[in-house]
């Protein structure tokens, strides 16, 4: 196959067919919403304003609930086994309680209040230091800005004076809807085979990496059809059998989906404008991260606009599959695969990630310091300045001190449009002398049958080989892309 194609016409050819697949994907993943089915007839009615653990308990395992329309306030509810919790539409499990009795104090707004007192937890980014405070104020629905100061406090922004119990605020409050978290999580327990279904959960003061529904203890719960947004730390916190599907996951404090286990599905879920109180997304933050997992699916789920990673599994994930995803718009990696082993990433749309961009980090797609990947049959849309799939190597060490290994890695028959130069490869970013120093080239690693896209007038391309920045020409004469074509358009 020809190597070297300049050709206008087919690169329209290729933008069509990137645009047909991105709209079927798009067509199936992009908007999740709550359906409206009603309860099983047989289920215990749980009115707004009851006590839902009460009823749990008197119920035993195995009992269905029907949690009727409205809003059910501060309810922590820790489920028996097998029991099924089912919403009415427009049914809504909300951690907070409504603030009044507000009064003038020079330029602040002060009320006295019971206060949550959970430690802080997490790493924050410099401009969002009371990022890791789990409690939250929202003023009609829109949260503040938590700072650690009374004299920093601006408007949309709060302060919150644990010694003394009171809440500040710049903006006058009267007339509008004031609400402070005091629930720490909606639902968290050890049992196993729970199902929560057609709710939404909001405004919980759970802690980072704690999820305000946390079937991280528990294991083979089912979380389907529900809305998840404006908690504090993670949306939904998973643990080993999880299925999380067809839900809405968005504006959560820290990340939208995360946890730890085996057997996990993701899917069918619209994961979207996560981690809005400015956790360190190096630390922990964006769309959804698994961690220490084997077993682990991501299927056709619409993961966009994210302060962090769109999708990622980290430390010792096996058996991982990326499949029919789209990831968009978010600042830091479309899909992430880190410190990790045998996975497959195929038929996704990524485009416009990785915002943060540095080096060679933050790509659309990247594997770090993992082996016996394949990347293939992915549509990738670069922005300029960004690098579409890489490998990086940093001969980073587990908790038990092994090395590890770039190795054994396949990127083939994917497409990639580069907005401005192109950006691909494998690089190490190791020392002469260490053991991975020459891991990309000796490690078995190949690049092959991909398509580049490009503009005529982009600029310097950077093709990165271990530890070499090349041209075209220079990639393939490293080995790479024996079959693989750069397509040059004239606009």
């Amino acid at each position: 196959m020809m190597a070297w194609v300049r050709n206008s016409t087919s690169r329209r050819i290729g933008i069509s067919a990137f645009a047909l697949c991105s709209l079927a994907i798009a067509a199936a993943a992009a908007f999740v919403h709550v359906n409206g089915s009603s309860c099983p007839l047989d289920a215990i009615a749980l009115e707004p304003g009851s006590s839902i653990q009460s009823t749990v308990d008197l119920s035993g395992e195995g009992a269905v609930f029907c949690l009727k329309k409205g809003v059910h306030r501060a309810q922590a509810i820790r489920p028996r086994a097998g029991q099924i919790f089912f919403g009415e539409s427009g049914t809504v499990l909300n951690g907070s309680r409504l603030l009044d009795g507000f009064t003038r104090q020079k330029s602040y707004w002060v009320v006295t209040s019971p206060l949550q007192h959970l430690p802080r937890h997490g790493e924050c980014l410099p401009r969002a230091p009371a990022c890791d405070q789990p409690q939250a104020v929202f003023i009609d629905d829109k949260p503040l800005t938590k700072v650690l100061s009374k004299d920093a406090l601006a408007s949309n922004e709060v302060y919150i004076d644990y010694a003394a119990g009171q809440i500040y605020l710049a903006d006058d409050p009267t007339n509008r809807k004031v609400e402070v978290t005091i629930a720490a999580f909606a639902f968290e327990s050890n049992a196993p085979d729970v199902v929560i279904s057609n709710l939404t959960v909001e405004k919980y003061g759970n802690q980072s990496q704690k999820g305000a529904i946390h079937a991280g203890k528990g294991a083979r719960w089912t979380i389907e059809n529900c809305v998840v947004r404006l908690n504090s730390g993670a949306g939904i916190g998973v643990g080993t059998g999880s299925r999380v599907h067809d839900c809405d996951i968005h504006d959560n404090g820290q990340i939208g989906i995360n946890g730890s286990g085996n057997n996990i599905l993701i899917e069918n879920n619209h994961i979207w404008s996560n981690n809005i109180y400015g956790f360190d997304p190096e630390w922990e933050a964006g769309g959804a991260k698994i961690a220490k997992s084997n077993g682990v699916t991501f299927r056709r789920n619409h993961v966009h606009d994210n302060n962090g990673v769109g999708l990622w599994c980290d430390i010792e994930c096996r058996n991982v599959i990326y499949e029919d995803n789209l990831a968009e718009n978010n600042q830091y990696n479309g899909i992430f695969h880190e410190i990790s082993f045998n996975a497959v990433i195929r038929r996704n749309v990524a485009r416009h990630n990785g915002r943060g961009r540095h080096w060679f980090w933050h790509a659309d797609i990247s594997i770090a310091a993992s082996q016996d990947v394949e990347v293939t049959g992915n549509i990738v849309t670069v922005e300029p300045g960004g690098c579409g799939i890489t490998l990086i190597d940093q001969g980073r060490r587990s908790d038990k001190g092994a090395i590890y290994k770039t190795r054994n890695n396949t990127v083939h028959d994917n497409e990639m449009t580069f907005e401005g130069a192109p950006c691909a490869g494998a690089v190490s970013d190791n020392k002469p002398g260490d053991e991975n120093f020459a891991i990309i080239t000796n490690g078995n690693n190949r690049f092959d049958a991909n398509t580049y896209r490009v503009r005529g007038t982009s600029g310097p391309a950077r093709f990165v080989w271990d530890q070499d920045v090349t041209d075209w020409d220079g990639f393939r004469r490293k080995g790479q892309e024996q079959s693989g074509r750069l397509v040059i358009s004239d606009k």
